[in-house]
Protein backbone atom coordinates (compact mmCIF):
# COMPACT_ATOMS: atom_id res chain seq x y z
CA UNK A 1 0.00 0.00 0.00
CA UNK A 2 2.85 2.35 0.89
CA UNK A 3 4.48 1.67 -2.47
CA UNK A 4 1.21 2.41 -4.28
CA UNK A 5 0.78 5.72 -2.45
CA UNK A 6 4.41 6.65 -3.13
CA UNK A 7 4.24 6.02 -6.88
CA UNK A 8 0.82 7.65 -7.03
CA UNK A 9 2.02 10.78 -5.26
CA UNK A 10 5.04 11.13 -7.55
CA UNK A 11 2.86 10.63 -10.64
CA UNK A 12 0.32 13.13 -9.30
CA UNK A 13 3.01 15.75 -8.76
CA UNK A 14 4.21 15.18 -12.33
CA UNK A 15 0.70 15.48 -13.78
CA UNK A 16 -0.07 18.56 -11.71
CA UNK A 17 3.15 20.22 -12.88
CA UNK A 18 2.23 19.86 -16.55
CA UNK A 19 -1.54 20.29 -16.37
CA UNK A 20 -3.53 22.72 -14.27
CA UNK A 21 -6.16 20.24 -13.09
CA UNK A 22 -9.04 22.06 -11.45
CA UNK A 23 -11.02 21.40 -8.31
CA UNK A 24 -13.73 19.36 -10.08
CA UNK A 25 -11.19 16.98 -11.58
CA UNK A 26 -9.67 16.34 -8.15
CA UNK A 27 -13.14 15.92 -6.63
CA UNK A 28 -14.11 13.41 -9.31
CA UNK A 29 -10.94 11.43 -8.66
CA UNK A 30 -11.64 11.47 -4.92
CA UNK A 31 -15.19 10.15 -5.45
CA UNK A 32 -13.80 7.40 -7.70
CA UNK A 33 -11.30 6.44 -5.01
CA UNK A 34 -14.00 6.28 -2.34
CA UNK A 35 -16.21 4.10 -4.56
CA UNK A 36 -13.31 1.71 -5.23
CA UNK A 37 -12.49 1.57 -1.50
CA UNK A 38 -16.08 0.73 -0.51
CA UNK A 39 -16.52 -1.77 -3.36
CA UNK A 40 -13.33 -3.64 -2.40
CA UNK A 41 -15.01 -4.98 0.76
CA UNK A 42 -17.51 -6.90 -1.39
CA UNK A 43 -14.76 -8.87 -3.16
CA UNK A 44 -12.73 -11.95 -2.31
CA UNK A 45 -9.46 -11.48 -0.44
CA UNK A 46 -7.15 -11.59 -3.48
CA UNK A 47 -9.28 -9.24 -5.59
CA UNK A 48 -9.87 -7.03 -2.56
CA UNK A 49 -6.15 -6.57 -2.08
CA UNK A 50 -5.59 -5.68 -5.74
CA UNK A 51 -8.43 -3.15 -5.75
CA UNK A 52 -7.15 -1.60 -2.50
CA UNK A 53 -3.75 -1.14 -4.13
CA UNK A 54 -5.43 0.65 -7.04
CA UNK A 55 -7.46 2.74 -4.57
CA UNK A 56 -4.42 3.85 -2.61
CA UNK A 57 -2.64 4.61 -5.89
CA UNK A 58 -5.55 6.87 -6.89
CA UNK A 59 -5.44 8.67 -3.54
CA UNK A 60 -1.67 9.07 -3.94
CA UNK A 61 -2.18 10.67 -7.35
CA UNK A 62 -4.80 13.02 -5.90
CA UNK A 63 -2.49 14.05 -3.06
CA UNK A 64 0.24 14.82 -5.59
CA UNK A 65 -2.04 16.80 -7.89
CA UNK A 66 -3.53 18.64 -4.93
CA UNK A 67 -0.11 19.53 -3.55
CA UNK A 68 0.90 21.17 -6.82
CA UNK A 69 -2.47 22.93 -7.01
CA UNK A 70 -1.86 24.68 -3.67
CA UNK A 71 1.73 25.59 -4.58
CA UNK A 72 2.53 28.87 -6.30
CA UNK A 73 3.06 27.27 -9.74
CA UNK A 74 -0.22 28.59 -11.14
CA UNK A 75 -0.62 31.62 -8.86
CA UNK A 76 0.06 35.23 -9.80
CA UNK A 77 3.00 37.15 -8.41
CA UNK A 78 2.42 40.03 -6.00
CA UNK A 79 4.97 41.97 -8.05
CA UNK A 80 3.21 41.41 -11.39
CA UNK A 81 2.20 45.07 -11.66
CA UNK A 82 5.91 46.07 -11.74
CA UNK A 83 6.87 43.65 -14.51
CA UNK A 84 9.26 45.15 -17.10
CA UNK A 85 9.37 48.38 -15.09
CA UNK A 86 12.26 50.10 -13.41
CA UNK A 87 11.66 50.30 -9.66
CA UNK A 88 13.59 50.50 -6.40
CA UNK A 89 13.12 47.64 -3.97
CA UNK A 90 14.11 47.17 -0.37
CA UNK A 91 14.59 43.71 0.99
CA UNK A 92 16.75 41.08 2.63
CA UNK A 93 19.40 38.86 1.05
CA UNK A 94 18.00 35.44 2.00
CA UNK A 95 20.57 33.04 0.57
CA UNK A 96 24.29 32.72 0.14
CA UNK A 97 25.68 34.96 -2.64
CA UNK A 98 26.30 33.09 -5.90
CA UNK A 99 29.73 34.36 -6.97
CA UNK A 100 30.49 33.90 -10.66
CA UNK A 101 33.47 34.86 -12.82
CA UNK A 102 32.15 38.28 -13.83
CA UNK A 103 29.32 39.06 -11.41
CA UNK A 104 27.46 37.95 -8.31
CA UNK A 105 23.84 36.87 -8.04
CA UNK A 106 21.81 37.72 -4.93
CA UNK A 107 18.40 36.39 -3.94
CA UNK A 108 16.44 39.26 -2.34
CA UNK A 109 13.18 38.88 -0.45
CA UNK A 110 11.36 42.05 -1.43
CA UNK A 111 9.68 43.96 1.41
CA UNK A 112 9.01 47.39 -0.12
CA UNK A 113 8.78 48.83 -3.62
CA UNK A 114 9.51 52.46 -4.50
CA UNK A 115 9.15 54.46 -7.68
CA UNK A 116 12.54 55.30 -9.17
CA UNK A 117 13.43 58.73 -10.52
CA UNK A 118 14.49 58.37 -14.13
CA UNK A 119 17.31 60.89 -13.75
CA UNK A 120 19.47 59.56 -10.90
CA UNK A 121 17.81 56.25 -9.87
CA UNK A 122 16.98 57.68 -6.47
CA UNK A 123 13.80 56.91 -4.55
CA UNK A 124 10.82 59.09 -5.44
CA UNK A 125 7.95 57.66 -3.37
CA UNK A 126 6.84 54.47 -1.67
CA UNK A 127 4.46 52.51 -3.92
CA UNK A 128 3.73 49.47 -1.75
CA UNK A 129 5.14 47.63 1.25
CA UNK A 130 4.68 44.33 3.09
CA UNK A 131 5.71 42.11 0.17
CA UNK A 132 7.30 38.70 0.66
CA UNK A 133 8.53 37.46 -2.70
CA UNK A 134 12.02 36.66 -3.94
CA UNK A 135 13.82 38.13 -6.94
CA UNK A 136 17.27 37.34 -8.33
CA UNK A 137 19.52 40.29 -9.13
CA UNK A 138 22.91 40.29 -10.84
CA UNK A 139 25.37 42.99 -9.80
CA UNK A 140 29.12 43.57 -10.20
CA UNK A 141 31.34 41.45 -7.94
CA UNK A 142 32.30 44.49 -5.88
CA UNK A 143 31.17 45.83 -3.49
CA UNK A 144 30.37 42.54 -1.76
CA UNK A 145 27.18 41.85 0.17
CA UNK A 146 26.36 38.98 2.53
CA UNK A 147 23.48 36.83 3.66
CA UNK A 148 21.28 38.77 6.09
CA UNK A 149 22.10 42.19 4.60
CA UNK A 150 19.18 44.55 4.11
CA UNK A 151 19.68 46.29 0.79
CA UNK A 152 18.09 48.79 -1.57
CA UNK A 153 18.36 47.92 -5.25
CA UNK A 154 17.34 49.58 -8.47
CA UNK A 155 15.99 46.82 -10.70
CA UNK A 156 14.05 46.10 -13.87
CA UNK A 157 11.88 43.09 -13.11
CA UNK A 158 11.88 40.54 -15.92
CA UNK A 159 10.19 37.14 -16.09
CA UNK A 160 12.91 34.48 -16.60
CA UNK A 161 12.29 32.79 -19.92
CA UNK A 162 13.07 29.45 -21.51
CA UNK A 163 16.70 29.39 -22.66
CA UNK A 164 17.19 27.99 -26.16
CA UNK A 165 20.56 26.58 -27.19
CA UNK A 166 22.10 26.57 -30.66
CA UNK A 167 21.50 22.82 -30.89
CA UNK A 168 17.74 23.13 -30.30
CA UNK A 169 17.81 22.15 -26.64
CA UNK A 170 15.84 24.23 -24.16
CA UNK A 171 16.10 24.91 -20.46
CA UNK A 172 13.14 26.17 -18.44
CA UNK A 173 15.03 28.79 -16.45
CA UNK A 174 11.80 30.24 -15.07
CA UNK A 175 10.72 26.88 -13.67
CA UNK A 176 14.20 26.29 -12.25
CA UNK A 177 14.01 29.59 -10.35
CA UNK A 178 10.44 29.01 -9.19
CA UNK A 179 11.69 25.88 -7.40
CA UNK A 180 13.78 28.31 -5.35
CA UNK A 181 10.87 30.68 -4.80
CA UNK A 182 12.18 33.26 -7.27
CA UNK A 183 9.68 35.09 -9.50
CA UNK A 184 11.72 37.71 -11.35
CA UNK A 185 15.29 38.50 -12.35
CA UNK A 186 17.17 41.72 -12.99
CA UNK A 187 20.49 41.56 -14.81
CA UNK A 188 21.69 45.16 -14.63
CA UNK A 189 20.96 46.18 -11.05
CA UNK A 190 22.63 48.61 -8.68
CA UNK A 191 22.56 47.96 -4.97
CA UNK A 192 23.41 49.68 -1.70
CA UNK A 193 23.64 48.39 1.85
CA UNK A 194 21.12 49.56 4.44
CA UNK A 195 21.97 47.31 7.39
CA UNK A 196 23.59 43.97 8.23
CA UNK A 197 22.95 41.02 10.52
CA UNK A 198 19.25 40.56 9.79
CA UNK A 199 19.35 36.88 8.83
CA UNK A 200 18.98 33.61 10.69
CA UNK A 201 21.69 33.32 13.34
CA UNK A 202 22.61 29.71 12.52
CA UNK A 203 22.81 30.37 8.78
CA UNK A 204 24.83 33.52 9.37
CA UNK A 205 27.40 31.62 11.45
CA UNK A 206 27.55 28.77 8.93
CA UNK A 207 28.07 31.04 5.93
CA UNK A 208 30.72 33.08 7.74
CA UNK A 209 32.47 29.84 8.69
CA UNK A 210 32.30 28.68 5.09
CA UNK A 211 33.82 31.93 3.84
CA UNK A 212 36.58 31.73 6.45
CA UNK A 213 37.27 28.13 5.43
CA UNK A 214 37.34 28.83 1.68
CA UNK A 215 39.59 31.86 2.20
CA UNK A 216 41.93 29.62 4.19
CA UNK A 217 42.09 27.16 1.27
CA UNK A 218 42.63 29.93 -1.29
CA UNK A 219 45.49 31.35 0.77
CA UNK A 220 47.52 28.15 0.58
CA UNK A 221 46.38 26.50 -2.68
CA UNK A 222 46.53 28.04 -6.17
CA UNK A 223 43.75 28.02 -8.76
CA UNK A 224 42.15 25.89 -10.07
CA UNK A 225 43.08 23.40 -7.33
CA UNK A 226 41.53 25.53 -4.57
CA UNK A 227 38.23 25.82 -6.48
CA UNK A 228 38.17 22.06 -7.10
CA UNK A 229 38.68 21.42 -3.38
CA UNK A 230 35.82 23.83 -2.64
CA UNK A 231 33.63 21.82 -4.98
CA UNK A 232 34.62 18.50 -3.38
CA UNK A 233 34.06 19.69 0.19
CA UNK A 234 31.22 22.16 -0.19
CA UNK A 235 29.70 21.61 -3.62
CA UNK A 236 30.79 25.10 -4.72
CA UNK A 237 31.41 24.44 -8.42
CA UNK A 238 30.60 27.87 -9.90
CA UNK A 239 34.07 29.25 -9.14
CA UNK A 240 35.68 26.57 -11.32
CA UNK A 241 34.93 28.62 -14.41
CA UNK A 242 33.17 27.71 -17.65
CA UNK A 243 36.19 26.12 -19.35
CA UNK A 244 36.99 23.76 -16.50
CA UNK A 245 33.32 22.89 -15.96
CA UNK A 246 33.14 22.02 -19.65
CA UNK A 247 36.03 19.59 -19.15
CA UNK A 248 34.15 17.96 -16.27
CA UNK A 249 31.11 17.60 -18.55
CA UNK A 250 33.11 16.08 -21.41
CA UNK A 251 34.60 13.47 -19.07
CA UNK A 252 31.40 12.72 -17.14
CA UNK A 253 32.90 13.78 -13.81
CA UNK A 254 30.65 16.72 -12.91
CA UNK A 255 29.17 14.67 -10.07
CA UNK A 256 32.32 14.91 -7.97
CA UNK A 257 31.82 18.66 -7.49
CA UNK A 258 28.14 18.26 -6.61
CA UNK A 259 27.47 17.41 -2.99
CA UNK A 260 26.19 13.83 -3.02
CA UNK A 261 25.60 10.90 -0.70
CA UNK A 262 29.18 9.84 -1.36
CA UNK A 263 30.61 13.11 -0.05
CA UNK A 264 28.16 13.38 2.84
CA UNK A 265 28.70 9.77 3.93
CA UNK A 266 32.44 10.47 4.13
CA UNK A 267 31.76 13.52 6.29
CA UNK A 268 29.37 11.62 8.58
CA UNK A 269 31.68 8.66 9.09
CA UNK A 270 34.62 11.01 9.73
CA UNK A 271 32.70 12.86 12.45
CA UNK A 272 31.58 9.63 14.13
CA UNK A 273 35.06 8.08 13.95
CA UNK A 274 36.62 11.23 15.35
CA UNK A 275 34.22 11.13 18.32
CA UNK A 276 34.56 7.41 19.06
CA UNK A 277 35.86 8.19 22.53
CA UNK A 278 32.41 9.54 23.45
CA UNK A 279 29.33 7.37 24.22
CA UNK A 280 27.75 5.95 21.05
CA UNK A 281 24.55 7.98 21.37
CA UNK A 282 26.57 11.19 21.72
CA UNK A 283 28.83 10.46 18.73
CA UNK A 284 25.78 9.52 16.65
CA UNK A 285 24.03 12.73 17.68
CA UNK A 286 27.02 14.84 16.70
CA UNK A 287 27.24 12.96 13.40
CA UNK A 288 23.56 13.60 12.60
CA UNK A 289 23.78 17.28 13.54
CA UNK A 290 27.03 17.54 11.59
CA UNK A 291 25.32 16.23 8.44
CA UNK A 292 22.49 18.75 8.74
CA UNK A 293 24.84 21.67 9.37
CA UNK A 294 27.19 20.54 6.60
CA UNK A 295 24.28 20.38 4.13
CA UNK A 296 23.14 23.87 5.15
CA UNK A 297 26.76 25.04 4.88
CA UNK A 298 26.91 23.85 1.27
CA UNK A 299 23.87 25.94 0.36
CA UNK A 300 21.32 23.17 0.78
CA UNK A 301 20.65 22.20 -2.84
CA UNK A 302 18.13 19.51 -3.74
CA UNK A 303 20.76 16.84 -4.44
CA UNK A 304 22.52 17.64 -1.15
CA UNK A 305 19.34 17.31 0.94
CA UNK A 306 18.38 14.09 -0.87
CA UNK A 307 21.76 12.65 0.01
CA UNK A 308 21.64 13.98 3.58
CA UNK A 309 18.24 12.44 4.32
CA UNK A 310 19.30 9.03 3.01
CA UNK A 311 22.57 9.08 4.95
CA UNK A 312 20.75 10.12 8.13
CA UNK A 313 18.29 7.24 7.77
CA UNK A 314 21.18 4.83 7.11
CA UNK A 315 22.98 5.99 10.24
CA UNK A 316 19.81 5.66 12.30
CA UNK A 317 19.19 2.13 10.97
CA UNK A 318 22.77 1.16 11.76
CA UNK A 319 22.59 2.64 15.24
CA UNK A 320 19.26 0.92 16.05
CA UNK A 321 20.28 -2.40 14.42
CA UNK A 322 17.41 -2.25 11.96
CA UNK A 323 17.33 -3.36 8.33
CA UNK A 324 18.12 -0.61 5.89
CA UNK A 325 16.04 -0.93 2.73
CA UNK A 326 17.61 1.61 0.40
CA UNK A 327 14.72 1.45 -2.08
CA UNK A 328 12.15 2.29 0.60
CA UNK A 329 14.34 5.05 1.98
CA UNK A 330 14.68 6.55 -1.50
CA UNK A 331 10.89 6.61 -1.88
CA UNK A 332 10.48 8.17 1.57
CA UNK A 333 13.16 10.75 0.76
CA UNK A 334 11.47 11.74 -2.50
CA UNK A 335 8.14 12.23 -0.72
CA UNK A 336 9.76 14.22 2.10
CA UNK A 337 11.31 16.54 -0.48
CA UNK A 338 8.33 16.86 -2.81
CA UNK A 339 5.81 17.46 -0.03
CA UNK A 340 7.21 20.92 0.87
CA UNK A 341 8.39 21.72 -2.68
CA UNK A 342 6.61 19.71 -5.41
CA UNK A 343 8.20 21.76 -8.20
CA UNK A 344 11.48 19.86 -7.68
CA UNK A 345 10.23 16.87 -9.64
CA UNK A 346 9.83 18.59 -13.02
CA UNK A 347 11.83 21.80 -12.83
CA UNK A 348 15.07 20.90 -10.99
CA UNK A 349 17.58 18.91 -13.12
CA UNK A 350 19.93 18.43 -10.15
CA UNK A 351 17.18 16.68 -8.17
CA UNK A 352 16.28 14.51 -11.16
CA UNK A 353 19.91 13.60 -11.79
CA UNK A 354 20.50 12.84 -8.13
CA UNK A 355 17.49 10.50 -7.98
CA UNK A 356 18.50 8.74 -11.21
CA UNK A 357 22.04 8.20 -9.92
CA UNK A 358 20.69 6.78 -6.66
CA UNK A 359 18.37 4.46 -8.58
CA UNK A 360 21.40 3.22 -10.49
CA UNK A 361 23.33 2.58 -7.27
CA UNK A 362 20.46 0.74 -5.59
CA UNK A 363 18.84 -1.24 -8.40
CA UNK A 364 21.41 -1.58 -11.21
CA UNK A 365 24.65 -2.22 -9.28
CA UNK A 366 23.54 -5.75 -8.25
CA UNK A 367 23.15 -6.58 -11.96
CA UNK A 368 26.60 -5.27 -12.84
CA UNK A 369 28.72 -6.54 -9.93
CA UNK A 370 28.61 -10.28 -10.77
CA UNK A 371 30.28 -9.57 -14.11
CA UNK A 372 33.21 -7.74 -12.64
CA UNK A 373 34.65 -10.49 -10.45
CA UNK A 374 37.81 -10.40 -12.58
CA UNK A 375 38.50 -6.87 -11.27
CA UNK A 376 40.56 -6.68 -8.06
CA UNK A 377 38.91 -5.46 -4.88
CA UNK A 378 42.07 -3.60 -3.84
CA UNK A 379 41.61 0.12 -3.33
CA UNK A 380 37.87 -0.47 -3.81
CA UNK A 381 38.44 -0.73 -7.56
CA UNK A 382 35.69 -3.30 -8.21
CA UNK A 383 33.14 -1.28 -6.24
CA UNK A 384 34.09 1.94 -8.03
CA UNK A 385 33.80 0.25 -11.42
CA UNK A 386 30.47 -1.45 -10.72
CA UNK A 387 28.83 1.65 -9.24
CA UNK A 388 30.18 3.84 -12.03
CA UNK A 389 28.80 1.54 -14.74
CA UNK A 390 25.46 1.27 -12.90
CA UNK A 391 25.01 5.01 -12.48
CA UNK A 392 26.08 5.65 -16.07
CA UNK A 393 23.27 3.36 -17.25
CA UNK A 394 20.64 5.43 -15.42
CA UNK A 395 22.00 8.96 -15.81
CA UNK A 396 23.56 8.85 -19.29
CA UNK A 397 20.29 9.17 -21.28
CA UNK A 398 19.25 12.11 -19.08
CA UNK A 399 22.64 13.82 -19.46
CA UNK A 400 22.61 13.37 -23.24
CA UNK A 401 19.06 14.75 -23.39
CA UNK A 402 20.11 17.87 -21.45
CA UNK A 403 23.66 18.49 -22.72
CA UNK A 404 23.93 16.55 -25.98
CA UNK A 405 27.32 15.17 -24.89
CA UNK A 406 28.10 11.46 -24.93
CA UNK A 407 31.36 10.99 -23.03
CA UNK A 408 33.40 8.03 -24.27
CA UNK A 409 36.06 8.45 -21.59
CA UNK A 410 33.74 8.73 -18.58
CA UNK A 411 34.36 5.20 -17.31
CA UNK A 412 38.19 5.19 -17.33
CA UNK A 413 38.42 8.77 -16.03
CA UNK A 414 36.02 8.03 -13.15
CA UNK A 415 37.94 4.88 -12.24
CA UNK A 416 41.22 6.81 -12.14
CA UNK A 417 39.77 9.73 -10.15
CA UNK A 418 37.15 8.43 -7.70
CA UNK A 419 39.53 6.30 -5.63
CA UNK A 420 41.48 9.41 -4.63
CA UNK A 421 38.48 11.50 -3.55
CA UNK A 422 38.12 10.36 0.13
CA UNK A 423 41.79 11.05 0.92
CA UNK A 424 41.61 14.37 -0.94
CA UNK A 425 38.58 15.43 1.10
CA UNK A 426 40.25 14.47 4.38
CA UNK A 427 43.54 16.22 3.62
CA UNK A 428 41.68 19.20 2.15
CA UNK A 429 39.59 19.56 5.30
CA UNK A 430 42.73 19.42 7.46
CA UNK A 431 44.38 22.01 5.20
CA UNK A 432 41.49 24.44 5.47
CA UNK A 433 41.06 23.91 9.21
CA UNK A 434 44.75 24.41 10.00
CA UNK A 435 44.89 27.41 7.69
CA UNK A 436 42.25 29.20 9.74
CA UNK A 437 44.65 29.27 12.68
CA UNK A 438 48.01 29.46 10.93
CA UNK A 439 49.22 29.57 7.34
CA UNK A 440 52.36 27.66 8.24
CA UNK A 441 50.42 24.83 9.89
CA UNK A 442 48.50 24.24 6.68
CA UNK A 443 51.54 24.00 4.40
CA UNK A 444 52.30 20.30 5.00
CA UNK A 445 48.77 18.91 4.43
CA UNK A 446 48.35 21.42 1.57
CA UNK A 447 51.38 19.90 -0.18
CA UNK A 448 49.78 16.44 -0.33
CA UNK A 449 46.34 17.87 -1.07
CA UNK A 450 47.74 19.83 -4.00
CA UNK A 451 49.33 16.68 -5.42
CA UNK A 452 46.03 14.80 -5.38
CA UNK A 453 44.08 17.73 -6.83
CA UNK A 454 46.70 18.23 -9.55
CA UNK A 455 46.46 14.54 -10.43
CA UNK A 456 42.66 14.68 -10.69
CA UNK A 457 42.68 17.82 -12.83
CA UNK A 458 45.38 16.35 -15.09
CA UNK A 459 43.42 13.14 -15.70
CA UNK A 460 40.26 15.13 -16.42
CA UNK A 461 42.13 17.53 -18.73
CA UNK A 462 43.72 14.67 -20.69
CA UNK A 463 40.39 12.89 -21.03
CA UNK A 464 38.69 16.08 -22.16
CA UNK A 465 41.37 16.95 -24.71
CA UNK A 466 41.05 13.66 -26.59
CA UNK A 467 39.36 14.26 -29.93
CA UNK A 468 37.25 11.12 -29.49
CA UNK A 469 36.55 11.85 -25.81
CA UNK A 470 33.01 13.09 -26.34
CA UNK A 471 30.44 13.06 -29.13
CA UNK A 472 27.90 15.82 -29.68
CA UNK A 473 24.46 14.36 -30.36
CA UNK A 474 21.43 16.20 -31.79
CA UNK A 475 18.47 17.15 -29.62
CA UNK A 476 15.62 14.67 -29.25
CA UNK A 477 12.16 14.80 -27.71
CA UNK A 478 11.21 13.84 -24.14
CA UNK A 479 9.17 10.96 -25.62
CA UNK A 480 12.37 9.34 -26.88
CA UNK A 481 13.97 9.85 -23.46
CA UNK A 482 11.05 8.06 -21.78
CA UNK A 483 11.25 5.28 -24.38
CA UNK A 484 14.96 4.79 -23.64
CA UNK A 485 14.26 4.37 -19.93
CA UNK A 486 11.42 1.94 -20.66
CA UNK A 487 13.86 -0.14 -22.73
CA UNK A 488 16.38 -0.10 -19.86
CA UNK A 489 13.70 -1.18 -17.38
CA UNK A 490 12.53 -3.93 -19.74
CA UNK A 491 16.07 -5.17 -20.31
CA UNK A 492 16.88 -5.28 -16.60
CA UNK A 493 13.64 -7.00 -15.68
CA UNK A 494 14.08 -9.55 -18.49
CA UNK A 495 17.62 -10.31 -17.39
CA UNK A 496 16.83 -10.36 -13.68
CA UNK A 497 18.46 -13.72 -13.17
CA UNK A 498 20.90 -13.46 -16.05
CA UNK A 499 24.19 -11.74 -16.60
CA UNK A 500 24.22 -8.29 -18.12
CA UNK A 501 26.35 -8.07 -21.23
Amino acid sequence: MILAVTFGFILGVGLGSFFNLGFWTILAGFILGVICFIYSFTLEEKNKKNLLIVTFFIFGVLFGVGRVAVSDLYSKSELASFENKKVVVEGLIVSEPDVREKNTKYTIEVEKVFEAKSSDNSVDRLIEDEYSENILVSVPTYPEFSYGDKVRATVSLVIPKVIEGDDGRTFDYGGYLRVRGIWYTSRFASMELLSSGNGNVIKTVLFKTKKLFTNSIQNVLPEPESSLLGGLLLGAKQSLGKDLLAEFQRTGTSHIVVLSGYNIAIVAESIIDFLKFLPKNVSFGFGAVGIILFTMLSGGGASAWRAAIMVLVALFAKRSNRDYKASRVLGLTIILMLAPNPLLLVFDPSFQLSVLATIGLIFVTPYVSPYLTFVTEKFGLREILSTTVATQITVLPFLIYNTGLLSLVSLPVNILVLGTIPLTMFLGFVTGLFGIFSFYLSIIPAFFTYGLLWYQLTIIHIGSSLSFGAIKLPAFSPVILVAIYLVIIFFLSKNKNQKIL
